[in-house]
């Protein structure tokens, strides 16, 4: 009967094993940085196109403000025309540009905020994309300054507003404010000509007239604070733009 005899393997050396775990470790901390980079660079990807999106309502507000700006400077300029006229004796006053600066009282409008990708930055927990410290604590000053400091003051303007052009319809009769601009406006004169009591303030109405006055001159304030803010925001708004062409090479 024969007997076989096992063939016995050499045992593997420690060093064998050594260098198995390092190639084994090597191999999973490359996977890891691998995954790390592809996630720093989504992450950088995504900075840039909030900070692209950012950019672009910043132009929209831009542009709001550029517009906006003017016409509330040309506001508070009425007002103090519209007090000055009051202030003259009835026979005296010039009651067809008290009539169209009153039509123009009838105008208002609050500032339109873009702030579609500010909301998205908050609202995603995506704020922490923005590494540019700069660039972060300049949009969260521009932010407060829209939802604290101009809404505050947009809001008493839109009280004392209501309440001016409610007074304003017990003094002037508003059938020719639509006449009084735009493409129309050239009409006023033929109007004013034919009928100028129209344009006359309501006698008997003193109490009226003088609450006017008074809320007028508030009104005047309110805008003033609104003027003030908007030039405020136009410097940040733009200076947040400059840095944010700076940072992320924004065209």
């Amino acid at each position: 009967m024969e007997v076989h005899h096992h063939a016995h393997t050499a045992r593997k050396k420690w060093t064998h094993y050594f260098w198995e775990f390092i190639m084994l470790f090597l191999a999973v901390f490359c996977g890891f940085l691998a995954e790390y980079q592809l996630e720093h660079k989504i992450e950088r990807d995504r900075e840039k196109i909030f900070a692209s999106s950012l950019y672009e309502d910043l132009k929209k507000d831009t542009v709001t403000l550029n517009s906006a700006i003017p016409f509330w400077e040309s506001v508070v300029k009425s007002i103090d025309t519209i007090r000055f006229e009051i202030e003259k004796p009835a026979t005296s006053r010039n009651t067809l540009l008290l009539y169209r600066l009153a039509a123009k009282m009838r105008f208002y409008s609050n500032f339109e905020y873009h702030d579609r990708t500010i909301e998205q930055l908050k609202n995603g927990g995506n704020f922490r994309l923005i590494r540019k410290t700069a660039v972060s604590d300049s949009l969260i000053d521009y932010d407060a300054i829209i939802k604290s400091r101009l809404r505050d003051v947009e809001s008493q303007a839109n009280v004392i507003y209501q309440k001016l052009n409610f007074l304003q319809d017990k003094l002037i009769n508003s059938k020719y404010f639509g006449k009084s601009y735009g493409q129309n406006s050239g009409q006023l004169d033929s109007i004013f000509k034919v009928s100028p009591s129209t344009f006359v303030i309501v006698d008997g109405k003193e109490s009226e007239l003088f609450e006017y006055y008074n809320h007028l001159h508030f009104y005047k304030i309110m805008n003033q604070g609104r003027l003030s803010r908007n030039k405020e925001l136009l410097i940040k708004a733009t200076n947040l733009m400059e840095l944010l062409q700076k940072e992320y090479y924004l065209k």
